[in-house]
């Protein structure tokens, strides 16, 4: 049998760490029931559908047998003309941002959320694919080509979906484009958070409490975020940057967070002193290397930072493209009393912005200071904006 000795090497690390190669033995039952063709170019959100597994769990698990050396993870370019695979390479600093297809003669431009697939193949000294096989499927792809009948995957694993998987980032820490790429990202959530008046905190509690309070903020932040399928891109002082697939995500993390640390700091008894200020955009953007760490630029991160920058002690403030996404108002729906709109100036940005502050009403524990809350004279709280249709 072909797949003996990869699956004897998955079933020992399933018995070793059971806790860690989720979901286990039907992996390892499917491991030997599939044939070459599944295991060429492996489709971890499509092996999910079809036996019914948690597609995130699996492609963590597909991450972890990367770094166990089980598995080979593909970063798969496909040609936004005809959808072949134009280029594949095996670490993202190998990437470009721009390449070239040889079916088509023509150059294009890659979109880690649209035309680049992540793959899984065996490792070679536990598995290998045949000649035959991999002729065969070139043939087929010409002709399919020929045929204009090449067409991606119905589900399949993108680069937006494997950046965002937090073990990816925790293990391959350095994986990265190299220095001088870039890639393009149709759509992405940008989240930052800014707590009140860290240098108080250490004036009023001492050195060593407020660093704890200041870890404790960020263990929390931390866990609300990869809960809601989030990443933390980076910290900047006391801030956090993170990104999430859909604003929905973003929003769901942001909540979260708002809620944990109304118990925080009731179970902490210190009346407020951590408040979380949060803001939220979604856009279009660039994936970059920075410090090698994958970072993004352009104006969605602004704008998220500018969003975040008008938001004052304990509010979660949403820019209009999260309003307009109705996965997001759906949730909002059934967790707010209502959300109070403003026109605001954000520093850097030309034309007036229309934001949204999240009012949480009567299930709200803490309450900022008095006086610390007053409304900018455009401001409307309107439950109808959460209304279908507002």
């Amino acid at each position: 049998m072909q797949t003996r000795n990869l699956v004897r090497t998955v079933a020992h690390l399933v018995q070793a760490h059971p806790a860690d190669f989720y979901p286990g033995q039907p992996l390892i039952d499917w491991l030997q029931e599939t044939g070459e063709a599944d295991l060429a170019r492996i489709n971890a959100f499509a092996v999910a559908d079809s036996r019914g597994f948690l597609r995130d769990k699996l492609l963590a698990t597909f991450v972890r047998l990367v770094k166990e050396g089980v598995m080979n993870l593909n970063w798969d370019f496909h040609c936004t003309q005809c959808n072949a695979v134009a280029g594949s390479h095996r670490h993202l600093s190998d990437a470009t941002a721009v390449d070239h297809c040889p079916l088509c003669n023509v150059d294009f431009r890659n979109t880690l959320d649209r035309n680049v697939e992540v793959t899984f193949t065996p490792a070679e000294n536990l598995y290998r694919v045949s000649d035959r096989f991999q002729k065969e499927q070139l043939a087929k792809t010409v002709e399919l080509h020929a045929k204009q009948q090449i067409r991606l995957p119905d589900v399949y694993v993108s680069g937006m979906d494997c950046l965002h998987v937090p073990l990816f980032r925790e293990i391959f820490e350095s994986e990265t484009l190299s220095l001088r790429e870039s890639l393009q990202i149709k759509q992405v959530c940008i989240m930052f958070t800014d707590i009140k008046g860290s240098t108080e905190l250490y004036d009023r509690f001492g050195d060593s409490v407020a660093y704890g309070l200041i870890r404790d903020h960020f263990d929390i932040l931390f866990e609300c975020i990869e809960r809601n399928e989030g990443v933390v891109v980076k910290t900047i002082g006391d801030a956090v940057m993170a990104s999430f697939r859909s604003p929905r995500n973003g929003v769901a993390a942001a909540l979260s967070i708002h809620e944990a640390f109304e118990i925080f700091n009731r179970r902490k008894g210190i009346r407020n002193e951590i408040q979380v200020k949060i803001g939220l955009h979604a856009g279009s953007t660039i994936m970059v290397n920075l410090n090698n760490r994958v970072d993004y630029f352009g104006q969605t991160v602004n704008m998220a930072a500018r969003v975040q920058g008008v938001a004052q002690n304990d509010e979660v403030i949403i820019s209009h493209a999260i309003r307009q996404d109705e996965d997001s108002v759906q949730l909002l729906r059934a967790r707010m009393e209502s959300v109070t709109k403003r026109v605001v100036t954000l520093k850097g940005i030309s034309a007036p912005q229309t934001v949204y502050r999240l009012n949480f009403g009567k299930s709200r524990l803490t309450q900022n200071a008095a006086g610390e809350d007053k409304e900018p004279a455009k401001a409307a709280v309107d439950a109808t904006l959460l209304a279908p249709g507002a």
